[in-house]
């Protein structure tokens, strides 16, 4: 498959990302000779910070299986899992995992040859968490074991209590929390038991301050993108969103949002924007994107569409919103930040029959960011993140009216079922749409 010429960027901080993949990459290649452990790990998972407290090197396999579709070099990958019986329903970040690990087991260990910016390192264990979201999560780490048999495997659930009108939170929080961090604690005495050392707790606790004063900066620096003309869309927060997914807890990624949190703010200061005429403001309302055509972000742009706010990968609130309980424990600080992080919607859907907490953060967005509509993508292969996209459209429809709304369809990794010029069609006819319902508000 030809590789895509990458999309351009409207930030200079975006355009340093590559350096963060690529420095996470080489870490799992040199860290056998470093004397460290690699860790394939999962993103959303609350082990960051454990795992950089022992200096265990994660392997991120939904950053790996992204990169490879946004080089469109995903296919041999998924076609060596799907020899394997795996089907392309499947989670492709999966599946394009799996493919990878079993070409690099049949070539006794050598990274397949071409691998994006050389490939993964071979994991000493595996630190999974299904989160009540992701059911492949439970599996993928129990398929990857099946052709990496020597490696031992840690899967948690991080749940977090499931969205109730008739239940107030705080009810249930505790039990969550309290669940969490017992799972936390076992995941610990895991690495403690794979790597042979004890868990500094000192360090595991500045590595949790850190994180949450990433979280912070995070949120302030994303809020900038308010100001009209917006200096920061989507397409470049879909880069952006590396350092708090992948680095949490480093030096690096507090020091990446300090230094993006200065360019916005010239940006804004001298009215630069995304768009060369800013005339329509958009939410990406949920769904992964498909990484192979990052591009299409600025189709919109040159559409005079921006999207200043997204529900994707803003994986972080501020810390003071979420009125974390006082603990000396690191690991009930986690669960309680994990926890509250879902659960703080709660409050404002119960105000409202029929809405849900997902729903009430894309509004919030429509509302304080000035959006004129919402576009949500739907992966075919990710069906429980994706699962409710219609129901929050249609909520979003009787609160606003006739809000235009896109749902686009593709997937995040597998390229065979995307056409640019029917996907940038279906752009063209929203367009239209935006502008109609923009004219009929004057």
């Amino acid at each position: 498959m030809e590789e895509k010429k990458p999309r351009a960027l409207a930030t200079q901080s975006a355009a340093k990302i590559p350096k963060f993949v690529r420095s996470n990459l080489s870490a799992t290649l040199k860290a056998r000779e470093e004397g460290k452990k690699v860790a394939y790990a999962f993103i959303m998972d609350g082990h960051d910070e454990i795992m950089r407290a022992m200096d265990i090197v994660p392997a991120w396999g939904e950053s790996f299986s992204g990169l490879c579709a946004a080089k469109r070099d995903a296919e041999q990958y998924l076609q060596k899992a799907e020899s394997e019986n795996f089907s392309r329903s499947l989670c492709t970040y999966a599946t394009c995992n799996l493919g990878f690990d079993i070409l690099r087991e049949e070539m006794g260990g050598e990274t397949p040859p071409g691998a994006p910016w050389g490939g993964m390192g071979r994991p000493d264990m595996i630190i999974g968490s299904a989160q009540q979201l992701c059911d492949p999560r439970f599996k993928w780490p129990q398929a990857t074991r099946h052709y990496l048999p020597d490696v031992p495997v840690f899967v948690g659930g991080m749940y977090y209590p499931p969205w109730d009108p008739q239940t107030d939170r705080r009810e249930v929080e505790k039990f969550y929390v309290k669940y969490i961090t017992e799972e936390l604690r076992e995941c610990v005495r895991f690495c403690e038991k794979v790597t042979g050392k004890k868990m500094d707790w000192d360090r595991l606790e500045a590595a949790v301050d850190l994180a949450d004063r990433t979280w912070d900066l995070f949120d302030e620096t994303y809020a900038l993108r308010k100001a009209r003309p917006t200096p920061m869309d989507t397409g470049d927060a879909m880069n952006t969103m590396v350092p708090i997914t992948f680095n949490l807890g480093t030096q690096e990624a507090y020091d990446f949002y300090k230094e993006l949190n200065a360019e916005l703010r010239e940006k804004v200061e001298k009215k630069e924007g995304v768009a060369e005429e800013e005339k329509y403001r958009l939410v990406w309302g949920a769904g992964l994107p498909s990484w192979f055509a990052l591009g299409d972000f600025q189709y919109f742009n040159g559409k005079g569409a921006v999207f200043p706010a997204e529900t994707t990968y803003h994986v972080a609130q501020p810390i003071d919103r979420l009125d974390l309980p006082n603990t000396s424990d690191p690991l009930e600080h986690i669960a309680w930040r994990l926890i509250r992080y879902y659960t703080h919607w709660y409050d404002k859907a119960r105000q409202k029959p029929g809405s849900a907490p997902l729903v009430e953060r894309i509004m919030e967005y429509v509302d304080d960011y000035k959006c004129d509509g919402v576009v949500f993508h739907s992966a075919f292969s990710c069906r429980s993140w994706h699962a409710g996209i219609i129901l929050q459209a249609e909520v979003l429809r009787k609160v606003y009216g006739h809000i235009p709304i896109l749902i686009m369809e593709g997937d995040i990794v597998d390229i065979s079922s995307y056409n640019e010029a029917d996907t940038h069609n279906r752009i063209d006819a929203f367009i239209e749409t935006l502008e109609a319902y923009k004219n009929s508000r004057n």
